[in-house]
């Protein structure tokens, strides 16, 4: 089950649970009232009896003065106890008392019943409000199933018109020389392929290869090659000239990066900067523009803060970490700007 998928079962289940919950606990509230009620009753009978007979084992009982009190009536004051009148008697009156541990023991038997039958309420209870959530989401299930098989015939249709794209752009070279314009056509080819693979890869969870990778020169190439899709951004560089040479995957880190990238760049500011750099094992990409207000959120699938997209790009490169072993950091305040942080750690005691 997806993380949306357990997200969306657990706030139905907890919903229906606790609404049906408080109700059985009203209930069984109301019971328990009458069950006390039918105690005490039963209880001052046998003080009332008690009082004829003396026969009080499991009473105490002693003569009080007269008093205004009420008798025939149980009263809860350090334990129960009622007054009885006694006969022929101008100055006293007899009480009966019970103490408050026998009561509690007493009356805790006879509710045991009541107490096993709410724990069996809850518990059949829950079982019904789990499998009546599960019935609930199974349209959501097959929906977002034939979601995912849309996304992925689409992506196959999509192999015939690049290929032609592709063959015509270097047509387009071969005749008639180099062009900055067939360059950046180029480009937005490149770049759409990298996004059908991205999405390839989420899908289809296709394996990968690793070899060694100088990570550092890497995210300086694709900084440059998506410089070129947005000329209006500053990309600033601050890797230095130093290699840093991993066994990893060379696909996947240029998914990871060409996706980050992008957005530092898409979601900027008119003119902002998206500075790339690094401090010892940890590579940076930083931007100037409109920040997360959920970094936790925005890792999620189809969850997004802007109107653009479809919510896919950082669930990706949360995945794509995972699988190659980066820990991916995002920190971020609206209106000022994002820094991710990529920790290759890992990697490094890998080798």
């Amino acid at each position: 089950m997806k993380h949306y998928e357990k997200e969306a079962l657990l706030k139905n289940f907890f919903l229906f649970f606790f609404l049906m919950e408080a109700l059985v606990v009203l209930l069984f509230w109301e019971l328990y009232r009458e069950a006390k009620s039918d105690f005490n009753d039963k209880l001052l009978q046998r003080m009332e009896l008690c009082s004829y007979t003396l026969d009080c084992k499991a009473f105490g009982y002693d003569f009080v003065p007269l008093e205004y009190k009420k008798t025939h009536k149980l009263i809860a004051s350090n334990g129960y106890r009622a007054y009885f009148p006694i006969p022929d008697s101008q100055k006293f009156m007899l009480e009966i008392s019970y103490p408050i541990d026998r009561y509690r023991a007493a009356f805790g038997k006879q509710t045991q019943r009541l107490k096993i039958a709410f724990v069996f309420a809850t518990i059949l209870l829950a079982l019904m409000a789990f499998f009546f959530t599960l019935y609930a989401l199974r349209p959501l299930r097959n929906a977002l199933r034939l979601n995912d098989e849309f996304v992925k015939d689409i992506l196959h249709d999509f192999n015939t018109p690049i290929a032609a794209t592709k063959l015509n752009i270097a047509i387009f070279q071969k005749e008639g020389g180099k062009s900055e314009r067939i360059e950046k056509v180029k480009k937005s080819i490149d770049h759409l392929v990298m996004l059908q693979e991205n999405l390839k890869s989420f899908l289809l969870r296709l394996p990968t290869q690793t070899e060694p990778v100088d990570v550092a020169a890497l995210l300086r190439q694709r900084s440059r090659h998506i410089a070129m899709l947005y000329p209006d951004i500053d990309f600033v560089d601050k890797l230095g000239e130093k290699e840093y040479r991993l066994q990893t995957s060379r696909e996947l880190l240029i998914r990871i990066f060409d996706n980050l990238l992008s957005n530092a760049a898409k979601y900027n500011k008119k003119n902002g900067k998206v500075i790339v750099g690094r401090d010892g094992s940890v590579l940076t990409i930083e931007d100037t523009g409109k920040g997360i207000k959920d970094t936790e959120k925005v890792l999620r699938r189809f969850q997004k803060e802007q109107e653009r997209g479809i919510g896919l790009g950082l669930h990706i490169v949360s995945k794509l970490c995972d699988e190659v072993n980066i820990r991916l950091e995002i920190a971020s305040e609206p209106g000022k700007g994002t820094i991710v942080k990529l920790d290759f750690a890992a990697v490094e005691r890998e080798r």
